[in-house]
């Protein structure tokens, strides 16, 4: 799979993504998103794991400024992290530096992420007097409210260390052996079944988080119902721009 802006290697069961815009610092351009959508439509079926991680000295430095800003893009940005959100294939973050603005809701949409010491997580939005509404709205699914706001609210970049403390990196490297670190884990979790790997998906992102809630899908899932019929609209990230519904 060739394309100009990602770089695709497949070893067995496990693919691995690059970013590869390293003189924009990765930014997520339309063009990306694209070959990035082409990619989850099209890719292999054996794939059961696939890698994110950026070229050069940053991860991604969100969506490209330089590109028109308005509601169309803002629908068609959603459209790509849904995707991704929603996709079937187990998806880890391997971050290699700095993770800026939508940046940080392409590693939120990841299953798991390992981190360098050297990556960073910024919402540097409100200095530029702008508000990446985008980007915020699927960090609820991985960061509590007060993280978000402190994020969002000061633009101050969180260290890798206090991203793993809040819940988006699952493991910081040793310097240099992220992507070895992340490979490690892929291979371990491409070597389960297919089909246990997509329920053990299914169920992670679709039990609720209240109490009353995910007690009756739990029981659902014990009795072998929830997996055996489509997901209610109200599990999965909605198909109109702005969120669940």
């Amino acid at each position: 799979m060739d394309y100009d802006n990602l770089i695709i290697e497949i070893d067995n069961k496990v693919a691995v993504i690059t970013l590869n815009r390293p003189e924009q610092r990765n930014a997520l351009s339309g063009a990306l998103r694209a070959e990035f959508k082409d990619f989850l439509a099209n890719k292999p079926e054996h794939i059961r794991v696939a890698i994110v991680t950026g070229a050069g000295p940053a991860f991604c430095a969100g969506m490209d400024l330089k590109e028109p800003v308005g509601h169309h893009e803002g629908k068609e940005q959603w459209s790509f992290f849904k995707e991704l959100f929603n996709s079937s294939t187990i998806f880890i973050a391997a971050l290699n530096g700095p993770v800026v603005g939508a940046g940080n809701t392409l590693v939120s949409a990841c299953d798991l992420a390992v981190a360098d010491p050297s990556a960073t997580f910024a919402l540097p939005q409100i200095t530029h007097g702008i508000y990446g509404g985008v980007a915020a709205a699927m960090l609820h699914l991985s960061f509590p409210k007060k993280v978000i706001a402190e994020m969002a609210l000061t633009g101050l970049p969180l260290s890798a260390e206090r991203a793993r403390e809040v819940g988006l990196v699952n493991a910081i490297a040793e310097p240099g052996e992220y992507l070895n670190v992340a490979t490690a884990l892929a291979k371990r979790i491409a070597g389960f079944e297919t089909e246990v790997l997509n329920t053990a998906k299914h169920v992670i992102r679709n039990v609720p988080a209240d109490d009353a809630s995910r007690e009756a899908a739990l029981k659902e899932v014990r009795l072998g119902t929830l997996l055996s019929r489509p997901l209610r609209e109200d599990r999965v990230i909605d198909t109109q721009y702005g969120g669940r519904r």
